[in-house]
């Protein structure tokens, strides 16, 4: 009796999963919009190197098809975890603006929404931050927020998120220092 009802407990699990729902909206989704991570390339910075950055695709979604958004603010937020010992004199640990995306920025995607692959190098978080490698050390952290305007003028970002339908808006980014 055990093996058929894990059996079919299987069975409704695989089916309820085969599916292909990444390109639907909730049915109650009117409004607000959802950013999410489509893809993570990379998401690391080095204390010692150049090398790291963040490199991930967003991806964009509203009511209208991604007709409504008209652009992506790109704040970060350098956050100084540890006691290091360099030189960190005069950095910013305050947001700052660090580019803005046009909707023109975006193209199609695979799930038919608006993507847009961000790079973020090592180079941009520190000069955006007025910062050096020597200031920097494992356990740091950038933040990378994102506020979406939309051509009616509503703006949204990590004030304002929720949950959409068992979608959740990725309104910014943690980056680590290693």
């Amino acid at each position: 009796m055990k093996k058929i009802l894990l059996l079919m407990l299987a069975t409704v699990t695989l089916w309820s999963c085969s599916s292909d729902d990444s390109n639907v909206l909730p049915e109650s989704f009117e409004n607000g919009v959802i950013i999410s991570i489509a893809d993570i390339t990379t998401n690391v910075i080095f204390n010692n190197n150049l090398d790291g950055r963040l490199d991930i695709d967003l991806e964009y979604r509203d009511a209208e098809n991604g007709s409504l958004l008209d652009k992506v603010d790109i704040f970060v937020t350098f956050l100084d975890k540890t006691d290091n010992t360099g030189n960190n004199n005069g950095v910013i640990e305050e947001e700052v603006l660090l580019r803005t995306v046009e909707n023109t920025g975006f193209s199609i995607g695979d799930n038919d929404f608006p993507v847009h692959n961000l790079v973020i190098t090592t180079e941009d978080y520190l000069s955006i931050t007025n910062n050096t490698l020597d200031g920097i050390t494992a356990g740091d952290e950038y933040i990378t927020r994102f506020e979406v305007t939309l051509t009616d003028g509503r703006v949204f970002s990590t004030n304002n998120t929720g949950s959409n339908g068992g979608l959740i808006s990725n309104f910014n980014v943690v980056t680590s220092v290693e």
